[in-house]
């Protein structure tokens, strides 16, 4: 417990360096009896200084904030003379530091021995500057006005170490997980409808709290290979899974009643846990998040937004049609790739014993042709799906996307073109045309884009998934296609492009000259040399700042490159890491010794091998 300016009372603290890892972190504070609230996916792999740069956040901060809300003081390396900087919130309101009329900071500049103060300065900020009205979460502005180091993504300074206020968990905690099998436009409102009966809730004296609440969809949960609980059967639409806590063990149970009549008013059903093991299962499927691109080589482009809880449904609605545009163009590719085979001729034949099996050239000719036939009828339609989604059917009263959407209509390659083709060219002898066929299918399905979401729901902020083969050029512009899109959604629907993963070099492009002024003018104050991340987040200078010059391993295996994956052990290499989870317990545990200590979680095993 530490004395904090401005705070009557004394206030549990962790006190960190900048690399250590949030999960030990997170741990050595529930070693002591409290909660770290900053707790993003990677949190095993993740770091504090990377935390604050980036302003992170996870499934606790519809509760405690982000790494914006917690920190009571943070230390930056800030010149090359090695001058520092320490940054201490006055007054911390302990929670979420757009709830105060103005937030107050004193920057204290030290010299490079780190004790001896030069200057102090006074930085009071209005509350409402720190995130757009509405929103939960908002990394969009890196002025922050001017408030040094954090959401600054590197670009003023090293942070180098950071004291974070720790909460106190409830005595008593229930998890949720709610299954809705209806249309997803249709069961997203019960975010904002439970979201609005816990903030009540936490309002009345004794009452329960919602400390996190996470949503998955169900491209998501067939990814991750998720277990159905309810006994309906198939994946649902949509698993919202979260924690209720409170001191009082009466007001948790009736508020997870309540939480669970909400979801079942939204064609949802509800299942509680209370044990400790059997909360972390229902939680487990939330950590398996890269595992949405193992069929990829674990690569993908992870684009987060935040959007306003209220329009969460058109979101949805807009992902899916997204979607659905992908997967007919995917499968219009295919035809076309069908087409190609049958009009080149030179069909594969198999052997019989029977010649008489074997179909003469005409007959062949005449197979191909009904084979074209079928190709030609179903391109028609999937064509005409695709240029009409929004025309309403007469004979429904629909659109043809809605049709499409709960799959009334279905462009499908097993009913529609492969067992007709089976038909056309049935017999052991033509049965490799069959199989051909069947390749080309599978090859055109690997280069196919979809997204995928999961989301923070209490804050808004989705996490947009999008799996690529990083050796396949077409599926990565299309990808990058895609994520304009969704940039260009959310922004329509009153949101932001990042809630916590930044702008680095990919979201440059899609903030506006206006937008980064206020930074270009900070940076240019405080860094005129450009010693510090240099030329990032800029515009118009010698180092192009976005994707032009980017190349790394994922987006420069194109071609020739791509053959070196095929034909050496790296391609070895690359299938055993496919299923990495990304959960980073294969870091080996730090052997530098130190003084800190929250360094090791488990300085007593520093001898292990490494984990995974």
């Amino acid at each position: 417990m530490v004395s904090l300016p401005g705070v009557d009372l004394p206030v549990a603290t962790v006190w960190t360096e900048a690399g250590v890892v949030t999960q030990r972190v997170a741990d050595a504070a529930e070693r002591a009896g409290h909660v770290f609230a900053v707790d993003p996916t990677s949190a095993e792999a993740s770091c504090i200084g990377g935390n604050i740069a980036m302003n992170a956040g996870g499934k606790k901060a519809v509760l405690w904030g982000t790494a914006l809300d917690n920190p009571a003081s943070w230390r930056m390396a800030v010149t090359p003379q090695a001058q520092w900087l320490e940054v201490v919130r006055l007054n911390h309101n302990l929670g979420k530091i757009h709830d105060v009329e103005l937030a107050s900071f004193e920057l204290r500049t030290f010299a490079a021995d780190g004790k001896t103060l030069v200057s102090t300065e006074r930085l009071d900020i209005p509350g409402r500057v720190f995130r757009k009205e509405g929103l939960g979460k908002d990394v969009t502005d890196k002025f922050l006005a001017g408030l040094p180091g954090i959401q600054k993504e590197g670009c003023d300074g090293l942070i180098t170490s950071a004291r974070w206020i720790v909460h106190r968990m409830p005595a008593h905690t229930r998890t949720v997980c709610l299954e809705f099998f209806g249309n997803a436009k249709d069961a997203v409102p019960s975010i904002v409808e439970i979201k609005d009966f816990m903030f009540a809730e936490a309002k009345r004296p004794g009452g329960a709290i919602l400390a996190g609440l996470e949503h998955l969809d169900d491209r998501y949960l067939k990814a991750v290979g998720y277990a159905t609980k309810s006994k309906r059967g198939g994946l649902p639409k949509m698993v919202l899974v979260g924690d209720i806590a409170g001191d009082d063990a009466d007001a948790v149970a009736r508020a997870t009643s309540e939480v669970i009549r909400i979801a079942n008013s939204r064609s949802g059903e509800g299942f509680v846990a209370v044990s400790a093991d059997a909360r972390k299962k229902f939680w487990l499927d939330r950590k398996r998040s890269a595992a949405i691109s193992k069929h990829t080589n674990a690569f993908k482009i992870n684009e987060d937004v935040v959007i306003p809880l209220p329009r969460m449904g058109e979101y949805t609605e807009g992902i899916e049609r997204i979607n659905i545009e992908l997967s007919l163009r995917n499968k219009l590719a295919m035809v076309d790739a069908l087409e190609a085979f049958f009009v080149a001729g030179n069909l594969p034949l198999g052997k019989s014993d029977d010649a008489g099996e074997i179909a003469s050239a005409e007959l062949l000719e005449d197979r191909v042709q009904q084979a074209l036939a079928v190709l030609r009828e179903v391109r028609s339609l999937w064509q005409q799906w695709m240029a009409n989604l929004d025309v309403v059917q007469a004979e429904t009263g629909r659109t043809v996307f809605a049709d499409l959407q709960d799959h009334t209509l279905r462009a499908s390659w097993k009913t529609q073109i492969r067992s007709a083709l089976q038909s056309i060219f049935a017999g052991a002898a033509l049965e490799p045309i069959v199989a051909e066929c069947q390749r080309i299918h599978d090859r055109v399905l690997k280069g196919r884009v979809w997204v995928a979401l999961h989301m923070h729901a209490g804050d808004g902020n989705v996490h947009t998934n999008i799996p690529v083969n990083s050796d396949n050029y077409e599926m990565l512009q299309t990808a990058h296609e895609a994520v304009g899109r969704i940039m260009a959604l959310a922004r329509s629907l009153g949101g932001v492009i990042s809630g916590e993963h930044g702008i680095g070099i990919t979201k440059l492009e899609f903030l506006s000259d206006e937008e980064l002024a206020g930074f270009t003018d900070y940076k240019r104050r405080v860094d005129p040399e450009g010693r510090f991340n240099k030329g990032k987040l800029l515009r118009g200078g010698e180092i192009r700042a976005d994707l032009t010059n980017a190349y790394t391993p994922s987006f420069g295996l194109m071609g020739h490159e791509s053959l070196i994956m095929q034909q050496s052990d790296i391609g070895q290499i690359a299938d055993s890491v496919k299923d990495c989870l990304r959960c980073g317990k294969c870091k080996p545990v730090c052997a530098t010794p130190c003084r800190a200590p929250t360094c090791c979680t488990a300085r007593a095993t520093r001898s292990s091998p490494p984990r995974c």
